[in-house]
């Protein structure tokens, strides 16, 4: 196949943008490794910062933890282990209808257990 002067100006045209192309990106990428250079000594110096807040919170930790406790109250209410109910009488807000179904049978089978002992 013969080679056309089209395709001859259309090479030709190509090697003159990849050469143009080429220094726009060789700038790009120039930029692209200071940013990242700075960005990773930055990093660092956060890193360095917050170990030192860090290790300043642990210090303040261990001198907490020297420290008496004292009992909190809370408004738990305790439930009993076996029937699930609370002091007010009822289930956990999480157990749906057949959950507390089946909890009530045990509950029953655990009372004529006792009745018969």
């Amino acid at each position: 196949m013969a080679k056309s002067i089209r395709s001859k100006q259309k090479r030709k045209m190509r090697a003159i943008k990849r050469v143009r192309y080429g220094q726009k990106e060789l700038k790009r990428l120039v930029e692209m490794v200071q940013k990242s250079e700075q960005n990773e000594k930055q990093a660092q110096e956060e890193m360095k910062a917050t170990i030192a807040k860090i290790s300043q919170i642990d210090v303040v930790e261990k001198q907490e933890k020297n420290t008496d406790y004292i009992s909190m109250e809370t408004d738990q209410n305790e439930r009993d282990r076996k029937t699930l109910l609370n002091k007010f009488g009822q289930y956990p807000a999480w157990m749906n209808g057949r959950r507390l179904k089946r909890q009530k049978t045990l509950v029953k089978r655990l009372k004529k257990k006792k009745s018969k002992i």
